[in-house]
């Protein structure tokens, strides 16, 4: 109902821009006036101007007039009655001509049609008599009339963004055929910053623009999962193959420890808010469990025009404490001049699931092979053996449960069994997202209304999401002086999927492939391992079963308005008013019903084996129900902005200069909790079963609550300037006030600023033969930049919990300690660029290098536990990244028939930390840190992982060795005691992408997309998923090459026997090889070994992102199907990766730990009418 009162209120503001104008009321009371004096009284009550030949009304004497609230036309119609005058309304002016007489003046009728270069009609196209005012939009055919005097000379000027404006003489042909050329450069003369849309002439920072249409990927849901390898200097890492998941994103590094190191994103001029209030290390984390979206989850892709990326302190510094970062701008279209045109863009896609083809696991025959080498070699099984494998076949055999025959029998169906785990968990489905928008407007009021829906299904079987939207802009000139734009947007996102204790890939992956999914009465099967509750009985476990009976959800709505406002107060000066406002709310489901094995584990046995009559009953944690997990979050905030900006041109000196006030604010409210004893099948009623052991574990369990607020006060300025379109000067300062920092107002006002420089060399005289250049600039900005931790606070806070069972009195609890002294993190950043395009840009490019210098980094220091905290947060690192970044756009061949487009982006960085402190951490702290790549270590880049150095293999007994720091050989030992060794980054230091394009006859299309990435490490999956091998498990065929006997040449090991190494080796073996004999706390070999050296691998990869075949309807068969245009599409996406042959089939990104992003096809359709 809301949105048709909207779509009602910019109908009825559209009609108003044709008819009110005409029958605006005015009040006149003059005497002995001119004509000219009555129409400027007349334009300054209603802004209407007027068009006229000065002799028509030089010859009407002076004239009275007295009218009080008459219609404009009638009123004039009433003053010229007689006077040979005859008054048109055309488009906002008023057209006096005269009285049509034998040989006055004629009226004329121009008509015509605008297309582009592939004969394509263009609607919403500016159609202006040229050195008037006077003009139209062609409608949705592409078609135009214009009324007018006729004059001797007359020129149209046609106008339409996106392509090279054209001026046609008129001469008085009966209908106008005019072809546009496509612009490629137009995007690129403006730069939206969100603050202000300037020239990019007058820009001297490190900027880049992509249009949304050119990197659109059928069948995504998030524009961010777009961007890999379409920006130089920003690293797109996709984390996990998930619908909902959110890739990380780095701007020329990481400029943060502790800190949050993800951009802001803006959209239409306004900072976005995450749905939930996210931790620093959640954002930061490379774990695919928050699937719940970043701040732009639930834009319509459909509805973006542009992404800009603000990379240097020039571009960003504008942005305050947030953009140490970088900022990526998101505008979203908006209406254009003409008739309404309705668009229909929809899309239907096939995704792929993984297979075992494409990964080297062992299948059922070799898996056999495997576990009769272990027996034979007189192995200890990883558990007691059951269910379907060879292993407990062969204990039945020796238990004389079955004859060697029977056991013969087991072993020829295990082998031939090969269970299809990825064809069962995961899926090949039809996902399919549609978009409506219409837009249309006149010159005074442009709308744009759309309607988005997407229905997205994960590779995962129960994986999906599906998402509403819908936005609602208008842009309304009320009249010279005034102007605003109103905006308004919803939308609501839903994602399923599994339990945060299930993994499907890791199962498929990781299981053997003789154990059955069903049993031969198409029961489930299931396999026994002993409860870890009570560990009296086994607990059958299916994952089919545990995905049936667990799950995982989250709804997000969010609600956003903005109103801006524009006053042109004076020549050159104006007012610019925004108020922005957003809510959301976000509700989240994990729960295990008591079938589940989650909950029978907790229970201790299988579901309805006891009664409350049972002993096992009254001992158990949960032995009624199971449990779910609830929270929900509501979002709330606001953003107020005013701004003077004053902009003229003095000669050569162009002169622009704004300033500015914004206060932000963004709160936070929720609760979680989670509930036990919860039976859906009656209402989602709760009933726990109080027992003894109920109420030890979970009678304490309460909600936790969320109750945060973030505010910032700002005071910025944004000044440039422009000699001769030669030499350019920008500066920018901001100062951001915030509660998270200290009582001191020394550290509570940051304040962030920048300088650049310009200089445009293709505009001296000394280039202006050299027509081959067509631009070639130079530019260089230095600043400083803020970034905040969003858990600081400079105020102790404590929280009330429960009563004291003694006093009855309320227990507090400290939350945070207080922190006063706190102070922004600083970065002092420099950028160097240039900038070319030669041979009428068929050669563009650019070209930066940078350096960002990172002090005051916020890092964690351990306290005493007296202090009721564990961690204290101060300023104590420094940081350092620098690199380069460019791109090359090539135009190989352009002619009639054909278009062949080249280019390729890059970024290389190098991140270095100089200063941190770690005092405070143990020796086994550090080395486990070391191991995870998450330790600061002064001289090594952020996120640097260190291994154990491999020594070989022990050819004795095949186990493996490792250096300790004394140089020894050693098996096992202290990890403080072993050598590490330092493998690298997991960022990499040059990523990028290159894509071609290839267009036939403007009608055929075909365009390929590839995304690279090097420079960095991650560690393999583990070859050891315990000390000895679980006969349920499936494995590596790298287990196929393993030592078997003394002089194999191999790097894998032997299986183990045993978690402790002693008993399987001679005693003087075990000395020499043992160092740390007698001391708790050793790391075992098969430890060691996943966290060794030659356990690492490169990370590098080359992928083939998306292929696209695209089709333009004829125009032909347009006129006979009455529709404007239309265009065909073919997609397939992740087509192939190029890796490291360590991963062995496995993506790096995703590093073997969740889904990777499977190949898709999808077709789709954009209609208009």
């Amino acid at each position: 109902m809301k949105m048709m009162c909207f779509l009602m209120f910019v109908l009825l503001v559209q009609v108003r821009g044709d008819v009110v104008a005409q029958n605006q009321v005015v009040s006149v009371d003059m005497k002995n006036c001119s004509v000219e004096e009555f129409l400027r009284e007349i334009k300054e009550q209603t802004g209407i101007r007027f068009m006229y030949k000065s002799e028509y009304v030089e010859a009407i004497p002076r004239f009275d007039v007295h009218a009080k609230e008459r219609q404009v036309l009638a009123l004039l119609d009433e003053v010229f009655a007689g006077k040979g005058i005859k008054c048109l309304y055309d488009n906002g002016v008023i057209v006096l001509t005269k009285v049509q007489q034998q040989k006055g003046p004629e009226e004329v009728v121009i008509k015509g049609v605008v297309k582009d270069e592939r004969e394509q009609p263009l609607p919403g196209v500016t159609v202006l008599i040229k050195g008037t005012t006077i003009g139209v939009a062609t409608d949705s055919k592409g078609e135009f009339s214009l009324t007018t005097v006729k004059q001797d000379s007359l020129t149209l000027l046609f106008s339409f963004i996106g392509m090279k404006s054209r001026e046609v003489k008129w001469t008085g042909q009966k209908m106008l055929h005019v072809v546009l050329q496509d612009d490629s450069h137009d995007m690129e003369e403006v730069v939206v910053t969100g603050y202000q849309t300037i020239s990019r002439r007058e820009s001297a920072s490190a900027i880049s623009t992509v249009k949304a249409k050119d990197i659109m990927v059928q069948g995504v849901g998030s524009i961010d999962q777009m961007l890999q390898g379409r920006i130089p200097g920003m690293m797109v890492l996709n984390t996990s193959g998930e619908p909902s998941a959110t890739p990380k994103i780095r701007i020329r590094g990481n400029a943060t420890i502790n800190g949050n190191k993800s951009p802001v994103w803006v959209v239409d001029g306004v900072i976005l808010e995450q749905d939930v209030p996210f931790t620093a290390s959640d954002i930061n984390s490379e774990d695919a469990e928050y699937l719940i979206g970043n701040a732009i989850a639930g834009l319509n892709p459909q509805d973006i025009e542009t992404i800009t990326v603000l990379k240097d302190a020039s571009a960003t510094a504008i942005y305050g404490v947030k953009a140490a970062n970088g900022v990526i701008v998101i505008t979203t279209k908006k209406g254009v001049v003409g008739r309404p045109v309705i668009s229909y863009n929809g899309n239907l896609t096939l995704n792929t699931r993984p297979s075992y083809k494409d990964y080297h696991r062992m299948n059922s025959q070799e898996r056999v092979l495997f576990s009769r080498q272990l027996i034979e070699s007189n192995m200890n099984f990883g558990r007691v053996p059951t269910g379907e494998t060879y292993e407990a076949a062969y204990e039945q055999l020796m238990s004389k449960q079955i004859s060697q025959a029977e056991f013969e029998q087991k072993v020829e169906t295990l082998q031939r069994r090969n269970t299809d785990w990825f064809d069962l968990l995961f899926r090949s489905d039809v996902t399919h997202t549609h978009a409506l928008n219409v837009s249309g407007g006149t010159e005074a009021v442009k709308y744009y209304v759309s309607a988005g829906y997407s229905n997205i299904e994960g590779a995962a079987r129960g994986s999906d999401s599906e998402k509403f939207s819908t936005l609602a802009k208008v842009d309304v000139e009320y009249n010279e002086y005034l102007g605003f734009t109103a905006k308004i947007d919803y939308a609501t996102t839903s994602n399923t999927g599994y339990s945060s204790v299930v993994n499907p890939f890791d199962y498929a992956y990781s299981t053997t492939r003789t154990m059955p999914a069903y049993n031969e009465d198409g029961s489930y099967y299931m396999s026994y391992r002993a409860a870890g509750s009570t560990g009296r009985d086994y607990i059958g476990y299916n994952i089919l079963k545990e995905l049936k009976n667990t799950g995982k959800s989250s709804k997000m709505d969010d609600f956003n308005a903005l109103l801006a406002l524009r006053l042109k107060l004076w020549k050159g000066l104006k007012y610019e008013g925004t108020f922005s406002w957003h809510t959301g709310n976000t509700n989240t489901r994990d729960w295990a019903t008591a079938q589940s094995y989650k909950v029978t584990e907790i229970r201790g046995y299988e579901y309805g084996a006891y009664t409350e009559y049972d002993p096992e009953f009254s001992d158990s944690r949960l032995p009624y129900g199971g449990m779910l997990t609830q929270g929900s979050t509501r979002k709330s905030g606001y953003t107020l902005r005013n701004m003077l900006s004053y902009s003229h041109l003095f000669g050569v000196h162009d002169v622009s200069v704004s300033a500015g006030t914004e206060a932000r604010r963004n709160e936070y409210k929720g609760v979680s909790t989670t509930g036990y004893g919860w039976v859906p099948e009656f209402g989602e009623m709760f009933s726990p079963v109080e027992t003894s052991s109920y109420i030890s574990t979970y009678g304490g369990n309460k909600p936790t609550n969320t109750n945060s607020f973030t505010q910032v006060a700002s005071f910025f300025g944004i000044a440039s300037y422009c000699y001769d379109n030669r030499y350019v000067f920008n500066a920018n300062i901001r100062s951001d006030g915030s509660n998270k920092f200290g009582s001191d107002p020394k550290y509570r006002w940051l304040p962030t600023y920048s300088f650049a420089v310009k200089w445009i060399a293709s505009n001296e005289s000394f280039l202006e033969n050299a027509k081959w250049i067509n631009n070639l600039s130079f530019r260089g900005s230095y600043g400083i930049q803020g970034n905040i931790h969003e858990s600081a606070t400079p105020y102790l806070i404590v929280t009330v919990g429960d009563r004291d069972g003694v006093t009855g009195l309320p227990i507090s609890k400290i939350s945070k300690l207080p922190n006063p002294d706190l102070r922004w993190e600083k970065t002092k950043s420099w950028n160097a660029a240039v900038d070319f395009a030669l041979f009428d840009g068929r050669v563009k490019g650019g070209f930066d290098i940078y350096r960002k210098n990172t002090s005051d980094l916020i890092m964690s220091k351990q306290v005493a536990a007296s202090t009721g905290q564990n961690v204290l947060y101060y300023n104590a690192g420094k940081m350092v990244n620098k690199g380069f970044e460019g791109f090359v756009n090539l135009g190989l061949v352009n002619n009639r028939d054909w278009d062949w487009r080249f280019g390729f982006n890059f970024g290389r960085n190098v991140n270095e930390i100089t200063l941190a402190n770690r005092d405070d951490l143990s020796e086994a702290t550090v080395v486990d840190q070391m191991l995870a790549g998450t330790l600061a270590v002064e001289g090594q880049p952020i996120g640097s992982m260190y291994a154990y150095r491999f020594a070989g293999i022990n050819q004795d007994n095949g186990y493996p060795l490792f250096y300790a720091k004394n140089g020894q050989k050693v098996h096992r030992a202290l990890r403080q005691d072993l050598e590490l060794v330092h493998c690298g980054s997991i960022f990499p230091k040059l990523s990028g992408g290159f894509d071609t394009q290839v267009t036939f006859k403007k009608v055929l299309s075909l365009s390929l997309n590839f995304a690279y990435s090097t420079g960095s490490v991650s560690r393999l999956p583990k070859f050891y998923d315990s000390y000895t091998i679980d006969p349920l498990t499936n494995l590596s065929d790298e287990w196929l090459k393993c030592w078997k006997q003394a002089g194999d040449n191999t790097i894998y090991p032997a299986p183990y026997n045993s978690t402790d190494m002693k008993n399987y080796l001679a005693t003087e073996t075990g000395s020499v090889y043992d160092i740390s004999e007698g001391i708790s706390g050793h790391s075992d070999p098969y430890n060691l070994y996943n966290d060794c050296d030659i356990r690492v691998a490169k990370a590098d990869f080359l992928k083939l992102k998306m292929v696209a075949l695209s089709y333009s309807v004829p125009q032909n068969v347009l006129d006979f199907l009455h529709i404007s245009s239309m265009l065909v599409r073919f997609q397939v996406t992740n087509l192939f990766t190029i890796a490291d042959k360590k991963w062995k089939g496995l993506d790096p990104e995703t590093n073997g730990a969740n889904i990777p992003a499977l190949p898709t096809y999808s077709f789709g359709i954009n209609v208009s009418f």
